[in-house]
């Protein structure tokens, strides 16, 4: 059995509802609560994880409005039956986890004063602090690595000085990443009517995206396959060297060097875009190149991207292209299936046009995409506030001259066999597997979150 004794529930201003309570209750089954209790009294064992109010002191945050909840001694929290894994503080850290209105969050050790605030998971971790505050040249070195350059023996690892972070952000521990990518592995090959890669870089890149949930990883393998299927025509001889008349409009790059959180910088030029050069396709099939590319360096998988789209430029006679089904198509296959973290969007230089453009993409894009949007205008300094100036395009108000893609272009056709083979794989024509969620996929958050650790400690 395992005692559940840093574990708080902060309630929001928003109600428990059914979506919750089932998310709650598949979280419990998937971590070993005994089924038959659960059905014979769901509620005696939500009561068993949620302290009653008079053994609860309530503190709120003035700041923020919040009301948290501890209780008043840790020794009265009770004890969870039939349980088979030990998930401690230490072994789980993560922000705060919303599924409606709740927020797990493992709370302060026995040992703190009685009464103090639950503080939020994602304060207790260390702050992501900005480059030219990082002190630890053996860090900085790491985090301005030429994002550019992948390099062929290349094993998927992160450097020993990120491990911690990992651990914090992606629950990555290097001395479980071996059983983690086999078991990712074993639930691929037996997926039918799928060729997929099984190399250990191909699947670590799913497993970071999904924060080390192998199911959620492996849904996501799925949804990456499939869109393949569903969209064959855009891959069809998809390789540097076929992109070249993409290449020369200078559209897209990506920086040497990170934002200030140590991000990926990819920049798109929206103006630069010639309807008669090429097709919105072949942009697109540019843009899944480029990103096929960049998510193979491990530094890139754990800190994301942080992408800039320079408006100036931007027409009618591009807009005329943009239907929304191009627009959902786009979106769908990069923001629900590609295995990188998209952090940060930046759009500058927006023309009047922008509005009604953007009105076409928004409704297309997650809450969590939009939560991360930044609109600068002519506000270049605002942009530098965020990546340093000396590092952008004199297009962006920076110090490096015309946006020059070259390199990066020269990278990539460095790797054109890599390319070649890459995109051989996928499902068998015609025999793609039903769509069917398993348990894991189908609960939210809380469930998957306590399934995928008790998973992991069983897998052996």
């Amino acid at each position: 059995p395992f005692v559940v004794r840093n574990l708080h529930i902060e309630i929001s201003s928003q109600k428990l509802g059914h979506g919750s309570l089932f998310s709650l209750l598949s979280g419990l089954l998937c971590s070993g609560v005994s089924a038959q209790g659960i059905i014979a009294n769901p509620i005696g064992v939500l009561r068993q994880l949620l302290p009653s109010k008079k053994r609860m002191v309530e503190t709120r945050d003035e700041a923020s409005g919040v009301v948290s909840v501890q209780p008043k001694s840790s020794a009265q929290l009770p004890v969870v039956p039939h349980c088979q894994a030990s998930i401690t503080k230490e072994s789980i850290k993560d922000e705060a986890i919303s599924t409606s209105g709740i927020q797990e969050n493992f709370g302060k050790a026995e040992s703190e004063k009685q009464g103090q605030p639950v503080e939020r998971v994602s304060e207790s971790l260390p702050k992501l602090v900005t480059l030219n505050q990082v002190d630890d040249p053996a860090l900085v070195a790491v985090l301005r690595r030429d994002r550019r350059i992948v390099y062929a023996d290349e094993t998927g690892s992160l450097p020993s000085i990120l491990a911690a972070e990992a651990e914090g952000d992606l629950h990555e521990k290097p001395e479980w990443v071996d059983r983690d990518v086999q078991a990712l592995r074993e639930m691929v090959e037996v997926e039918p009517s799928l060729k997929s890669r099984l190399d250990k870089p191909f699947l670590l890149s799913f497993l970071r995206a999904r924060k080390f949930d192998y199911d959620k990883a492996m849904a996501m393998i799925r949804g990456y396959f499939r869109s393949r299927q569903e969209n064959s025509d855009m891959y069809v001889s998809l390789f540097p060297t076929a992109l070249d008349h993409v290449w020369n409009l200078r559209m897209q790059t990506v920086l040497p060097t990170p934002d200030n959180l140590g991000r990926t910088v990819v920049i798109f030029r929206t103006g630069a875009w010639l309807p008669e050069a090429c097709s919105l396709d072949d942009v697109f099939r540019s843009q899944v190149v480029i990103l096929e590319h960049i998510v193979r360096v491990p530094v890139t998988q754990l800190r994301g991207i942080s992408a800039v789209v320079d408006c100036a430029g931007l027409s009618l006679t591009q807009a005329y292209y943009l239907t929304p089904t191009h627009i959902r198509r786009m979106i769908s296959i990069i923001q629900e299936v590609f295995p990188l973290r998209f952090k940060a969007l930046h759009f500058v230089h927006e023309p009047s046009i922008f509005d009604w453009v953007f009105s076409l993409v928004k409704p297309f894009l997650s809450e969590t995409i939009k939560g991360r949007l930044h609109f600068h205008g002519e506000d270049l300094n605002s942009l530098h506030q965020h990546i340093p100036a000396e590092e952008l395009p004199e297009e962006l108000g920076g110090a490096l001259g015309p946006m020059d893609n070259s390199e990066l272009v020269r990278q990539l056709k460095l790797h054109e066999e890599y390319f070649k083979e890459h995109f051989t794989y996928g499902y068998e024509e015609s025999q793609e597997p039903p769509r069917q969620g398993t348990m894991m996929e189908a609960v939210s958050d809380v469930g998957s979150f306590i399934g995928s650790y008790y998973r992991r400690m069983c897998i052996d």
